[in-house]
């Protein structure tokens, strides 16, 4: 296997006021464009992020669940 070329999965959850504001279609669209592959969708706590791809890549993503508002 080539450095670098590994694949990793990420599972981040997003809690509170995040429904009604975009949030999802802003998710899919940063991990579109950063070639990834997963789901986002809606719970009852606030939004569920799932997504595989290069560890590079995933940063982004899980940098949103880091954020405090």
């Amino acid at each position: 296997m080539l450095q670098g070329t590994a694949e990793e999965r990420v599972r981040i959850a997003i809690t509170g006021a995040v429904q009604g504001v975009g949030f999802r279609p802003f998710v899919y669209r940063l991990a579109s464009e950063a070639g990834l592959a997963g789901f986002v969708r809606n719970t009852g706590a606030g939004v569920l992020i799932e997504a595989e791809g290069k560890a590079g890549a995933l940063a982004s993503l899980e940098a949103l669940g880091k954020t405090e508002a």
